[in-house]
């Protein structure tokens, strides 16, 4: 029984000798340079239906997305949603990754929420 419990602590101490530290990364992960303004599907807006896309991107170290790397991460569930937020995804502009203070290439997911103003809710909730 010694000799086994001997055993696993040679193991465990000579499986941590001899390795130096990985050092740790500063990472920051890109974020819109500006809240996005786009525009409410008539149609949904006239039913005061409100939807969430996550649109999925991919931003180089200039802050501009890679060409192709656009697509919905996630359905609002109602095509003109998803069809607004993939039609303004080109006019979003970004600030880019960064690993140790160097902007670096980094995925991102963003939401695009279609809300209702207060005073329509308040009216639709009122009912």
């Amino acid at each position: 029984m010694r000799n086994t419990v001997l055993v696993v602590v040679l193991l465990v101490w000579s499986t941590g000798c001899g390795k130096r530290p990985v050092p740790a990364t500063d990472f920051v992960p890109a974020t819109l340079s500006s809240e996005p303004s786009i525009p409410f599907p008539p149609e949904l807006f006239a039913k005061q239906v409100e939807g969430e896309v996550m649109l999925y991107f991919v931003v180089d170290s200039t802050g501009a997305a890679l060409r192709d790397s656009t697509r919905i991460a996630k359905s609002s569930g109602h095509a003109a949603f998803d069809a607004a937020a993939l039609e303004a995804a080109g006019t979003l502009h970004f600030v880019p990754a960064r690993r140790d203070g160097v902007p670096v290439t980094a995925p991102i997911q963003v939401p695009i929420r279609f809300s209702l103003p207060k005073t329509l809710k308040t009216a639709r909730d009122s009912h």
